[in-house]
């Protein structure tokens, strides 16, 4: 029932991309996929092996980071995306077997997965050699990340539906707290060393290195055991997601909490900017995206002890991650109240820079709260040159993230409400071309920081930001002349407040 169900939803939202470059754009996107897996396996098996040995020690560690993201990053979005508004499916008897099984489907249109999955496809190669049967190795390495995958959902489904009721809810940000306690213990005290050796993911690398050197019945229970696990934990998935959705306020779309009254700001733009703020922090996706983009991250770099030059490499990521929550369609924090924000006596300029106000923000937040967890395992402390590098990527990203939000929220809004836990600020296509947009851009700027980090003083980093920065700026400027003219703010207001 849910394949049949599934596979007219997929053609259905495919036949709504009208623009025959759009289609050919998602169609090279997917297409991408498999050929990066097959570069980063050749580019693994042609790698120097000079640091082999440094590499498979790491191994372990790397496997450990990815199931990590895979379990908690569907948690941000509420169980994953959906295909359609759930709203607009309510009239169909659709189930919650296919609703499951579209979360999945749609996984691969995560950038972070895709990334995840090349590296470590490139890693796996890299640690098994120019072994005969380094494929095997391979195989391992694709259950591995199916078994996580699916483990992720399913525990973002059972998350979801212990939150239905105050009580239960009240339990889970308990047992969050004493997790991020712990975690924070352990990276302060210095044990994490000790318990990264212990971890269950070096068993799933010992057996895939086995199945390239020929040690077969190593391998085979090795990938058994993952495929085993992947299949039950599917079953098990599917059942927390129908459970889920029968619960009481599983599809209610707004809460029964008492409204609490601000004080009016001294001006019109700080008015303008508590009314964006409190249409950000009132989505429970945007509540818990910043929640999860700020704290995981941050884990990942102090689970792997980065070296400053590496920590470098982080904000570009992040800053990305937060112009996707909502920067790439910013007026459609407004909804359909927009209209009436439309009719206030604001000049235009205003509202478009406490936008911009507000996505920089929200870059800078979860650039912080990552920069200052991954230096927590850091050895000592930065050298001119690296701090130089890190600040100049934060401004240089940071701009480079708002200015190219600011103009896809002028020139290609949509309609979009992000009351649900699995809203998303446009379709899900349109966010996997718009997060490789962003991810690309960022993180060759982050490359080059990171490259000065290393081997230039301190002034060469100020000096490469001053025209990345510029250009940003000019980028921006020319999305706030756009949204200056009345044509193009009528068009933005009446896609994101009826669509």
């Amino acid at each position: 029932m849910s394949t049949a169900q599934l596979a007219p939803l997929l053609a259905l939202r495919w036949h709504m991309v009208r623009s025959r470059r759009s289609r050919w754009g998602f169609a090279l996107l997917a297409a991408a996929v498999p050929v990066m897996c097959v570069a980063a396996v050749v580019g693994g098996l042609l790698a120097p092996r000079d640091r082999s040995l440094d590499i498979t020690l790491l191994a372990p560690t790397a496997y450990l980071s990815v199931a990590l993201l895979a379990l908690l990053a569907p948690l941000a979005s509420g169980g994953g995306n959906d295909l359609f508004p759930s709203e607009q499916l309510t009239a169909y008897p659709i189930t919650s077997r296919t609703v499951y099984r579209a979360t999945l489907a749609l996984t691969p249109l995560n950038l972070a997965w895709t990334t995840q999955l090349v590296a470590l496809l490139g890693m796996t190669a890299y640690v098994s050699g120019r072994a005969p049967l380094m494929p095997l190795a391979l195989l391992t390495c694709l259950a591995f990340i199916a078994m996580v995958t699916v483990a992720g959902q399913a525990l973002a489904w059972g998350v979801i539906g212990l939150r239905q009721r105050p009580d239960r809810r009240a339990a889970t940000w308990l047992v969050a707290g004493l997790v991020a306690v712990a975690a924070g213990l352990l990276v302060t005290t210095r044990d994490l060393t000790e318990l990264l050796d212990r971890s269950p993911t070096t068993a799933v690398v010992t057996g895939a290195i086995a199945g390239a050197n020929d040690v077969l019945d190593r391998w085979a229970w090795t990938t058994a055991v993952l495929v085993v696990a992947a299949v039950v934990i599917d079953q098990l998935g599917r059942r927390l997601c129908e459970w889920a959705l029968r619960q009481p306020g599983a599809g209610s779309r707004t809460g029964a909490r008492p409204v609490r009254r601000r004080e009016a700001a001294d001006s019109r733009r700080g008015e303008m900017l508590a009314t964006d703020r409190a249409s950000v922090w009132r989505s429970p996706a945007l509540r818990r995206g910043l929640l999860v983009l700020g704290i995981l991250p941050g884990a990942v770099a102090a689970v792997a002890g980065l070296e400053w030059p590496a920590l470098v490499l982080l904000p570009g990521l992040v800053a990305a991650g937060a112009g996707l929550l909502f920067g790439v369609n910013a007026f459609c924090l407004d909804g359909s109240g927009s209209v009436w924000l439309a009719s206030l006596p604001v000049r235009p300029g205003t509202q478009f820079w406490s936008k911009s106000q507000v996505v920089a923000e929200t870059c800078v937040i979860a650039v912080t709260i990552t920069v200052a967890a991954g230096s927590l395992r850091a050895e000592g402390a930065p050298s001119a040159g690296e701090a130089a590098a890190l600040a100049s990527c934060v401004a240089v990203v940071v701009l480079r993230v708002v200015a190219t939000c600011m103009e896809l929220s002028v020139t290609r809004p949509f309609r979009a409400d992000l009351l649900g836990p699995r809203d998303t600020p446009a379709p899900p296509g349109v966010m996997a071309a718009y997060s490789a947009r962003l991810a690309v851009s960022t993180t060759l700027v982050a490359v080059l920081f990171s490259t000065m980090a290393e081997v230039a003083p301190w002034p060469w980093p100020v000096a490469f930001a001053a025209p990345f920065a510029l250009l940003s700026v000019r980028r921006l400027l020319q999305a706030s002349r756009r949204w200056e003219d009345a044509g193009t703010r009528a068009r933005v207001v009446g896609t994101v407040a009826s669509g």
